[in-house]
């Protein structure tokens, strides 16, 4: 009897160490990658990814427990997806819209009004031609319907591929002057000039370059991609001076950097428009951001929230040698920003980009951030120490009433912590996660890619 006693309070002390949660069953949406996720004020529950050079979308009006049909929103020739470059989601009360990047260097815009059957799109965000080069962004309404967008512009190093002038209203685009005044155009027609200024192979998903890689030798600091002589995406590990430690083919790498060895590097800088119907028509961009060494770390994506006024920029920058992660505010709808402040005390020297650009929320009048520094995952509040959760890369979160949720990659496996959990808990293979807290409910949503299937799922 005791020794019963003894078997079930240890069990009692091992379930409640790993942490207690609940799952309910996945759901498959379809094949596809990159997913995004956005709640409405009124609390539906957006989903959009992409697979090939097609665009979907699904909802849920209840709180995630089952999810429409996808619909395909658009088709958009040289769609980039990987290396969380894909289909950006925004939901507001009266319009939804996506932003898509494309591999000619622009980011396209698609709306509906909530009660529309059909899209409406695309829209280009950026007034000068080619400028998302580097085809990472993030998008976020505010309260007032508002909608930002924010991307890593690269106008500078692209301006040989670009005829427009700065101050060149192309479709989709407002001054405060003029609007362009004509119809909307419907989803099924495509971008009027999908123009390569440069032929890229589609980059290798994180799963696919981890995968590929194997175990990272004594020295990494990173891994970057570059295109081989087939056409393909091929990999290099180099360490903290730029050398090559390990390569796909180290000597289609060595022909790649002599060939490239007096090309201008891109000057990443961080850009912003705004938009007052929904994605329709775009303001002439703004820049937010310039990194006094030349360039912000140019393959981390940006995040960008909104809360009231304020809106919240985050973004891996280039200083000193140091790739760290900063933030910068504007508390008067974008019209001006702070200097940006760096998150955490530690510093990442890093002669590469690790392509990683982590999650920012905000909840409870608290901005909170988590993101990746030297492998490990770490959450942080500005002007506060970071907190070390663990090992591994891509990380997100979300805020609940009941507490904090965090998730990341390590090893092809989605790992997390939830309110309740001292521990890691393992959720399985998979790559690209996302999450959000759910609306109307305890828990949170979490959505990613397994097998190049769509998944999601609630988790509590």
């Amino acid at each position: 009897m005791q020794a019963s006693r003894i078997v079930s309070t240890l069990s009692l002390l091992i379930s409640f160490a790993l942490g207690a949660y609940s799952q309910t069953k996945a759901v498959t949406l379809g094949t596809g990658d990159q997913p995004s996720l956005s709640t409405s004020p009124g609390g539906t529950l957006g989903i959009t990814y992409g697979q090939g050079n097609d665009i979907y979308f699904s909802q849920s009006d209840d709180n995630g427990r089952t999810f429409s049909e996808p619909e395909t929103v658009a088709t958009l020739p040289g769609l980039v997806l990987g290396m969380s470059s894909g289909p950006q989601l925004s939901l507001s009360r009266e319009f939804y819209t996506i932003m898509a990047p494309d591999r000619a260097g622009n980011l396209y815009a698609w709306r509906k009004k909530k009660s529309d059957p059909d899209w409406q799109g695309p829209y280009r965000v950026n007034d000068i031609e080619g400028a998302s080069g580097e085809s990472l962004g993030a998008m976020s309404y505010d309260n007032n319907g508002k909608l930002y967008a924010i991307w890593i512009d690269t106008r500078k190093a692209r301006r040989e591929h670009s005829k427009a002038e700065p101050d060149a209203a192309p479709e989709g685009h407002q001054s405060k002057e003029r609007e362009t005044g004509r119809k909307p155009e419907r989803a099924s027609k495509q971008p009027e000039k999908p123009e390569m200024s440069h032929d890229m192979p589609t980059p290798l998903t994180k799963e696919e370059l981890m995968k590929e890689v194997g175990e990272m030798p004594e020295g990494a600091k990173g891994v970057s991609q570059y295109p081989g002589p087939d056409g393909k995406m091929y990999w290099v590990v180099l360490d903290a001076g730029g050398n090559a430690l390990k390569a796909k083919d180290m000597e289609s790498y060595k022909k790649f950097k002599a060939q490239n060895a007096g090309r201008e590097k891109p000057q990443g800088k961080i850009f912003i428009a705004e938009s007052s119907d929904g994605g329709k028509t775009w303001t002439k961009s703004k820049l937010v951001y310039a990194s006094p060494d030349g360039s912000v770390c140019e393959c981390c994506k940006p995040s960008l929230i909104s809360e009231g006024n304020n809106l919240y920029i985050m973004f891996r920058n280039n200083m000193d040698g140091n790739r760290d992660l900063y933030l910068t505010q504007s508390v008067n709808g974008g019209a001006a920003f702070s200097k940006p402040e760096k998150l955490g005390q530690g510093n990442w020297e890093i002669n590469g980009c690790p392509m990683d650009g982590g999650d920012l929320t905000f909840a409870n009048g608290q901005i909170l951030s988590v993101w990746q520094r030297q492998g490990q995952i770490y959450a942080a509040s500005p002007g506060q120490r970071e907190q070390l959760l663990g090992q591994g890369r891509s990380p997100a979160l979300a805020i609940t009433p009941e507490g904090n949720y965090y998730f990341w990659n390590l090893g092809g496996n989605i790992l997390g912590k939830t309110p309740t959990s001292l521990m890691q808990m393992n959720l399985g293979q998979g790559s690209s996660f996302k999450v959000t807290s759910l609306p109307n409910d305890k828990g949170v949503l979490g959505v990613w890619v397994t097998g190049g299937q769509i998944h999601v799922r609630r988790i509590s």
